[in-house]
């Protein structure tokens, strides 16, 4: 009877195969860049439904072949959601087109964290946001890397 509930997005990566296994509960879906076509998409699975909304909930498994240069950004809501004095937010296309400028100019995946996060602060300006900001970035490197 708990009106509590948590969003969580689940990936397990093996470096061998180079395989990324993942499940979505109603979590932002993550942006894959990849470096071969260097377009991005969504990590998305169908009909992820929050957790604890439903007892007995079903998740769908998703894997995506992962090669060397691949850039993958996990975010919450914070960072999408931040506004600025307008009240315009961040939003997903303007993560998205940030993400694409990073990768585009072969940042390591520090480096495009730290872009991000500046990219969210000069949009925002001096607003003060309540929500967390959470970024990760994970990179396929080669194997001479």
């Amino acid at each position: 009877n708990s009106h509590r509930f948590v969003t969580l997005f689940y990936s397990e990566y093996d470096p061998k195969t180079k395989i990324l296994s993942y499940s979505n509960a109603a979590h932002n879906p993550p942006l894959l860049w990849q470096a071969s076509t260097g377009s991005i998409k969504p990590l998305d699975t169908a009909g992820g439904m929050l957790i604890g909304l439903e007892i007995d909930s079903q998740y769908e498994d998703s894997q995506v072949q992962l090669d060397s240069g691949d850039t993958i950004i996990y975010y919450t809501d914070g960072v999408t959601e931040a506004a600025n004095l307008n009240g315009n937010r961040f939003d997903e296309e303007n993560l998205t087109q940030s993400f694409q400028w990073a990768c585009e100019h072969s940042y390591s995946a520090q480096e495009i964290l730290d872009y991000l996060f500046q990219q969210v602060q000069q949009f925002t300006g001096t607003t003060t946001n309540g929500d967390d900001m959470t970024l990760v970035v994970m990179q396929v490197k080669s194997r001479l890397d």
